[in-house]
């Protein structure tokens, strides 16, 4: 085994590392804690760590003084207790080397059984140089965050925002300039449809179909029904099909759960609560509340998935329901910038998000202002406003621009691009 960890380690230093796209996760690099990066699948983990390995090159450290393992590699069936031979192997390539001093990267080591002890261990001898990667499928943030006795500090990579998108696909856009401004727009509605995976961007449209659908049977089968035992499959897959038919629309389990009793399925209802959490769990969809003071009155919710392309890879209905698509991508959006404080308006506004923060944010999600809807949504903007004190919230659009001003207060509609390349 250690000459197996001496081939790993010199192929490694040996091998040209390729240019990698920068992305929007700031990672620390010196913070004395263990950086655990959190991904759901496919979402271009291993090109994040060449990229942060890539930087620390730049910044002027030795490539021998960098250990990259991929615990994914086939040759390392190897138990925890046996860790200590790759630090031996990479001793007895660079006698001169202090591992205290190198950076360590480690990705995927929970494929290994016992892994925390050996991570533990050189940490508390002196390494703060420290990253590992791992698939949430296979283990969750508060069970890293107990492993390494809370000596870690964790990050989520989820797969490609917008801006990141045209990046992939253009170094250089002027969105002020109208030919830049059209290739946006052209984009915009390519990401709309079938956004966020890195191995996707360039694929054609029959390939991303199958991609998508492969990457759900994988994330159901191996990543919910394998690890949570679900013993009912196709309650399950029913369940799933009832959130993408309702996704950016209101629910409720009670609702579902009557649905597929008249679907001759008998059945725990609190089943569907753990199946909600599993779905978080693996970054297939999140749940948000209707915005309430009282937690217990935050009974009515809405669903959003984590990527567009299940809405068209999954059910072809929504390939065309452009409002629907913008809604969802606006919320991973928030998602990403404000976790757990988005919610929804309902009663004395319909408005489609709040941000519950010490200053409250309001946002609309419009794909197009027409005569017919416009009273309607500049009303329930300024309905929310009024209640939370407020003098400005945002409509988000496909291209309109505008800003509406009312008795003080200030309605900004601005295109999805706009908003997420000036944020």
């Amino acid at each position: 085994m250690k000459n197996i960890f001496k081939q790993i380690i010199s192929d490694f230093h040996s091998r040209p590392i390729q240019t990698i796209k920068e992305r929007n996760l700031k990672v620390e690099i010196n913070t004395g804690k263990i950086v655990s990066i959190i991904w759901p699948r496919r979402a271009g983990k291993s090109y994040y760590l060449f990229w942060l390995i890539n930087d620390l090159i730049k910044k002027w450290v030795d490539k021998t003084d960098i250990l990259y393992i991929n615990f994914e590699d086939e040759r390392l069936d190897i138990e925890w207790n046996k860790l200590q031979i790759l630090v031996d192997a990479y001793y007895e390539l660079y006698n001169n080397k202090n591992l205290n001093e190198s950076y360590l990267f480690f990705d995927e080591i929970q494929n290994i059984d016992g892994w925390e002890k050996f991570i533990r261990r050189i940490y508390d001898e002196g390494n703060k140089n420290i990253f590992i990667t791992w698939s949430n499928a296979k283990l969750l943030s508060k069970e890293i965050a107990t492993s390494l006795r809370w000596r870690n500090l964790s990050y989520e990579l989820l797969p490609l925002s917008f801006d990141e998108y045209l990046w992939f696909k253009w170094e250089n856009l002027n969105i002020y300039t109208t030919k830049d401004k059209a290739k946006v727009l052209n984009l915009q509605k390519e990401y709309m449809k079938w956004w966020w995976f890195p191995e996707l961007v360039d694929f054609n449209e029959d390939i991303k179909i199958k991609t998508l659908q492969e990457y759900f049977d994988v994330m159901l089968y191996n990543d919910i029904i394998e690890r949570y035992k679900v013993k009912d499959s196709v309650l399950l897959k029913q369940f799933v099909k009832f959130l993408i038919q309702t996704s950016t629309k209101e629910y409720s389990i009670n609702k579902i759960w009557n649905n597929l009793k008249s679907l001759w399925f008998k059945f725990d209802k609190n089943i569907l609560y753990n199946f909600i959490d599993y779905l978080n769990t693996i970054y297939f969809g999140k749940s948000i509340s209707k915005f309430e003071y009282s937690l217990n009155k935050q009974t009515l919710k809405k669903f959003f998935l984590f990527d567009n392309g299940y809405l068209n890879a999954l059910s072809f209905k929504f390939s065309d329901d452009y409002g629907k698509l913008l809604e969802n991508m606006v919320f991973i959006e928030l998602y990403k910038r404000h976790q757990d404080k988005i919610y929804f308006l309902k009663n004395w506004s319909e408005t489609d998000f709040i941000l519950h923060k010490k200053e409250k944010e309001i946002y609309q999600i419009c794909y197009n202002l027409t005569d017919e809807n416009y009273d309607r949504e500049i009303n329930w903007c300024l309905d929310a406003m009024k209640k939370f004190k407020i003098n400005k919230s945002y409509i988000i659009t496909n291209e309109q621009e505008e800003i509406i001003k009312i008795n003080r207060k200030q309605i900004i509609l601005i295109p999805f691009y706009k908003w997420i390349l000036e944020k």
